[in-house]
């Protein structure tokens, strides 16, 4: 073996010992999944990573009250950070690298870029008035913000960290959360009761879905072929033909639909219900609810872990995150975070595999 070849195999095992669980390859995760190999998940649990490591896997959580993000490691299940932002920030998002990340705060009408290595906000970005829903586009360069108090979309170019322009959803519109698929925005109106369809590429509405009442957390399925829409007003969670806006089915769901979350192979949906607190599995194949998990006070919003196996959710009415087992249908520990828990994001190192 030439000095080149032993100088990749190097690096390589290198990458692969300081990474832990956040880049383990498929077969890796398999294999010690399987009894075969425990040493990336034993190191972890043994050495829990420092909150600003980008090896670390860990959700990030607002606290609406308390103007700050708790960081959660994942593999300990503690509190091991805590960043100070600006007034009552909703929602949470990462950029592709896990090296920033950006939080919508409501009532400073800011987005906070925050550098995940330090734990702190490097910049405030002002928009419109009370932003909610964010997504970022795939090159990291644009985030798009729904402000709950207009009829705008806000555009704010993350290099630069400033706003960078507007999308207008027409007169009386009211903007909540975001998807993002390709160059199709999915925008919901709680007030108004529908889904905007977006080309951020022309800035124009391409679309409008009618929808059931107060649509919440819209999420758009991987081949952008389905919309999946919980609505809080008819305890639903609605499916929608994307290409032409007709209802595939509809669904009854703890009440005050807020989130989901689908697997990847589209058999399972998980829907929080706010004013229902409680938790309900879907069955994508029948259409119908599973099973519902009760006494979860104000369950907001949700997130998966890497490998599906836990689903992460925030309690609004009991300052914890709720992690749900999803083959047992149960909820297995309760992490005690700020108050007023809201969105929830998992930060882990891109890549393949990840079984944490």
């Amino acid at each position: 073996m030439n000095t080149y070849k032993k100088g990749l195999l190097v690096a390589a095992s290198l990458t692969v010992l300081l990474s832990g669980c956040a880049l383990e390859t498929k077969q890796e995760a398999e294999q010690r999944l399987h009894g075969k190999s425990v040493n990336a998940a034993e190191s972890a649990a043994a050495n829990p990573p420092a909150a600003g490591k980008l090896t670390s896997i860990q959700f990030y959580v607002p606290s609406e009250k308390e103007n700050s993000i708790s960081v959660i490691d994942v593999v300990s299940g503690k509190v091991v950070g805590n960043i100070p932002v600006s007034e009552s920030p909703s929602t949470v998002i990462f950029s592709s690298t896990m090296r920033e990340a950006y939080a919508a705060n409501q009532h400073s009408s800011t987005i906070s870029i925050i550098n995940t290595q330090t734990l702190k906000v490097v910049k405030e970005v002002p928009v419109g008035p009370m932003p909610h829903g964010i997504v970022l586009s795939p090159d990291n360069k644009t985030l798009y913000a729904a402000t709950v108090a207009d009829q705008f979309i806000y555009i704010v170019n993350t290099k630069e960290g400033k706003e960078a322009g507007t999308i207008d959803l027409g007169t009386g519109a009211k903007t909540n959360y975001v998807a993002l698929l390709g160059d199709k925005l999915y925008v919901s109106d709680h007030e108004n009761h529908k889904v905007y369809i977006v080309n951020v590429k022309t800035k124009t509405v391409e679309r409008t879905i009618a929808t059931g009442k107060i649509p919440r957390a819209v999420k758009v399925s991987d081949d952008g072929k389905k919309l999946y829409v919980p609505t809080a007003g008819d305890h639903a969670l609605e499916i929608y033909n994307t290409a032409d806006g007709k209802l595939l089915g509809k669904i009854d769901v703890a009440d005050g639909a807020t989130d989901v979350v689908v697997s990847d192979n589209g058999q399972t949906a998980i829907v929080t219900g706010m004013e229902g607190n409680a938790v309900t599995f879907v069955d994508l194949q029948s259409n119908k609810a599973s099973k519902t998990i009760t006494g979860l006070p104000g369950a907001k919003h949700i997130s998966f872990n890497r490998q599906q196996t836990k689903a992460y959710v925030t309690l609004s009415g009991s300052n914890q995150v709720a992690v749900i087992d999803t083959e047992k249908q149960e909820v297995v520990d309760r992490i005690t975070v700020g108050a007023q828990p809201h969105g929830i994001q998992l930060k882990a190192l891109p890549g393949i595999g990840g079984s944490c």
